[in-house]
């Protein structure tokens, strides 16, 4: 006797399809902070210290901090 597959009690579904909506600039900047953080990360920092850095990254990018 033959064991079923996953794939015959499977339903397919119709694909969802959302409109295609441009980032707004709070998006894009968010994604950028959010992938500024990941890297850090990934690189070896701590969370913390990825947090204070990207935070000065916006200080900076606002000209509120200065070299």
């Amino acid at each position: 006797m033959e064991e079923p597959t996953c794939a015959e009690g499977r339903v397919e579904s119709a694909p969802v399809i959302t409109p295609e909506l441009p980032l707004t600039a709070t998006d894009c900047e968010r994604l950028t902070f959010f992938k500024w953080r990941y890297v850090l990360q990934a690189d070896g920092f701590a969370v913390p210290q990825a947090r204070r850095l990207t935070f000065m990254r916006w200080l900076y990018l606002q000209g509120r901090l200065v070299e």
